[in-house]
């Protein structure tokens, strides 16, 4: 009768450790297991940038020296507005008592000179040296009446300027000395004995040759060799 009750306790316990262990499985499977976070790719790193290659800087413009101020190479005027006045005998131009611009014509050939034209002008009209220079000649002479020849240095040669139809009672000395753009003489009053009957104008003419010549015409177009044009001076 001793041997059941502790067979009996025995197989309680059996029980009882059998019943604790499906317990405590069954709790286990009901437990949720802890789920590991995914795996995530770590960022890709960009590539690096290469930085913009660096702006040249521009190259300073070299400085230069300021040009010198210009130098006064020009002749001076004979007369005001010379070359706007000179209208009707140019240098060079071929005159006959027909075609001739002024009537009446006395003369023919081939001009040697230019004509500034004033007889609209009843007022003085000065007449200047346009250089420097020497008087060489002043004098009356038929065709002219009273005319000055000067001696200018002219693009580095002394050249001979004649200046017709002036005033013989204004007009310099010879061996005078003359500076750029002094007066020199006035002109003539038109149609008498001061312009040789002329009307009022100034001859003007550069010399190609280093003795005087007073002609104002010239009968062979290759005579005018003898002179220059005197506008490719001014």
């Amino acid at each position: 009768m001793l041997k059941r009750p502790r067979n009996l306790i025995f197989a309680l316990a059996v029980f009882a450790g059998l019943v604790g262990g499906i317990v405590v499985l069954s709790r286990q499977e009901n437990t949720p297991s802890e789920v590991p976070p995914p795996m995530t790719a770590p960022p890709e790193t960009p590539p690096p940038v290469e930085p913009p290659p660096p702006v040249p800087e521009p190259t300073p413009e070299p400085t230069l020296p300021p040009p010198p101020p210009p130098v006064e190479t020009g002749l001076a005027e004979p007369v005001a507005e010379f070359k706007t006045r000179i209208t009707k005998k140019s240098f060079g131009i071929y005159i006959t008592p027909q075609n001739s611009p002024v009537q009446p014509e006395k003369f023919t050939g081939y001009h040697t000179g230019v004509d500034a034209e004033y007889d609209d002008v009843s007022a003085d009209v000065p007449v200047r040296a346009i250089e420097s220079g020497i008087v060489v000649r002043s004098q009356t002479v038929s065709g002219y009446g009273g005319v000055m020849v000067v001696r200018h240095p002219i693009k580095g040669s002394d050249k001979l300027v004649l200046y017709g139809h002036l005033d013989p009672m204004s007009m310099k000395s010879v061996n005078a000395s003359v500076t750029k753009g002094e007066q020199i003489a006035i002109l003539g009053e038109g149609f008498t004995s001061k312009t040789s009957g002329e009307r009022k104008h100034l001859h003007f003419a550069i010399l190609a040759k280093s003795t005087v010549d007073w002609k104002g015409y010239v009968q062979n177009q290759s005579e005018l060799s003898g002179w220059h044009d005197p506008l490719t001076f001014y």
